[in-house]
């Protein structure tokens, strides 16, 4: 069984999906401490001046983990923000085929990014037709660990015996604990899309995969996965 283990950003870019698209079962780990200034609670989206920050502002952060972090004045910064999208991809080719999907997101009650996060990636998996098992490690049984030892026993709690880690992983991950648990390591091999943004010439990468569903729709899976239609 193959492992993905990623933080819950907010709005991911389409590599976390292709990470998804890759694995059995993806742990969204948000029993991490939450990383101030990362893409936990902001990620970036395509404009007509290259991209532009969108971000959910929340309180005081220091030391607490991601799945305890608390939105500021949430029913103001969904609004914010969903009018955010609206304004920049409103006139984008798939907009209006997905808009009402994320707007009922936007109009829910959350108290926690970390509730905000995990449902709109499991929203986007659905319209990506992502069918990979996601489980949150807030529900299994708690790790005291840290760093690399905290993946091992993560993919031992899902008795997982392949962990699929991003390819920055080569250059942290210690290998040895890994083939010590016998569990196999294996890293992602993605290429970015590229692919017709509406609203810029010159192809910005990296952005959230908003940007990819509201200009490719339907060919948003087959981009992911490297295919061409």
């Amino acid at each position: 069984m193959i492992c993905a283990i990623h933080q819950p950003n907010y709005l991911p870019f389409p590599g976390f999906f292709d990470k998804a698209l890759n694995s059995d079962i993806f742990i969204i780990y948000d029993t991490t401490q939450f990383r101030k200034n990362n893409y936990q609670n902001r990620n970036r989206l395509c404009c007509a001046n290259g991209w532009q920050w969108i971000t959910v502002p929340v309180t005081q952060v220091f030391g607490r983990k991601i799945n305890e972090v608390e939105i500021f004045n949430p029913a103001k910064a969904l609004k914010n923000n969903w009018s955010t999208i609206q304004t920049i991809y409103g006139n984008a080719p798939y907009f209006k085929d997905y808009s009402d999907i994320f707007a009922k997101v936007y109009k829910k009650n959350y108290s926690y990014i970390a509730d905000l996060n995990c449902d709109l990636i499991f929203v986007i998996s659905s319209i990506l037709g992502i069918k990979t098992k996601f489980i949150r490690s807030s529900s299994l049984p708690k790790i005291s660990s840290m760093k690399t030892q905290a993946l091992v026993d993560l993919c031992k709690k899902v008795n997982a015996d392949v962990y699929l880690s991003g390819s920055s992983g080569e250059d942290y991950l210690d290998r040895k604990l890994f083939a010590d648990s016998g569990i196999e390591l294996s890293f992602q091999k993605y290429q970015h899309p590229v692919y017709k943004q509406f609203n810029n010439n010159e192809f910005q990468p990296y952005m959230s995969v908003i940007d990819l569903i509201f200009n490719c729709g339907g060919k948003g899976p087959d981009v992911i996965s490297g295919k061409r239609n």
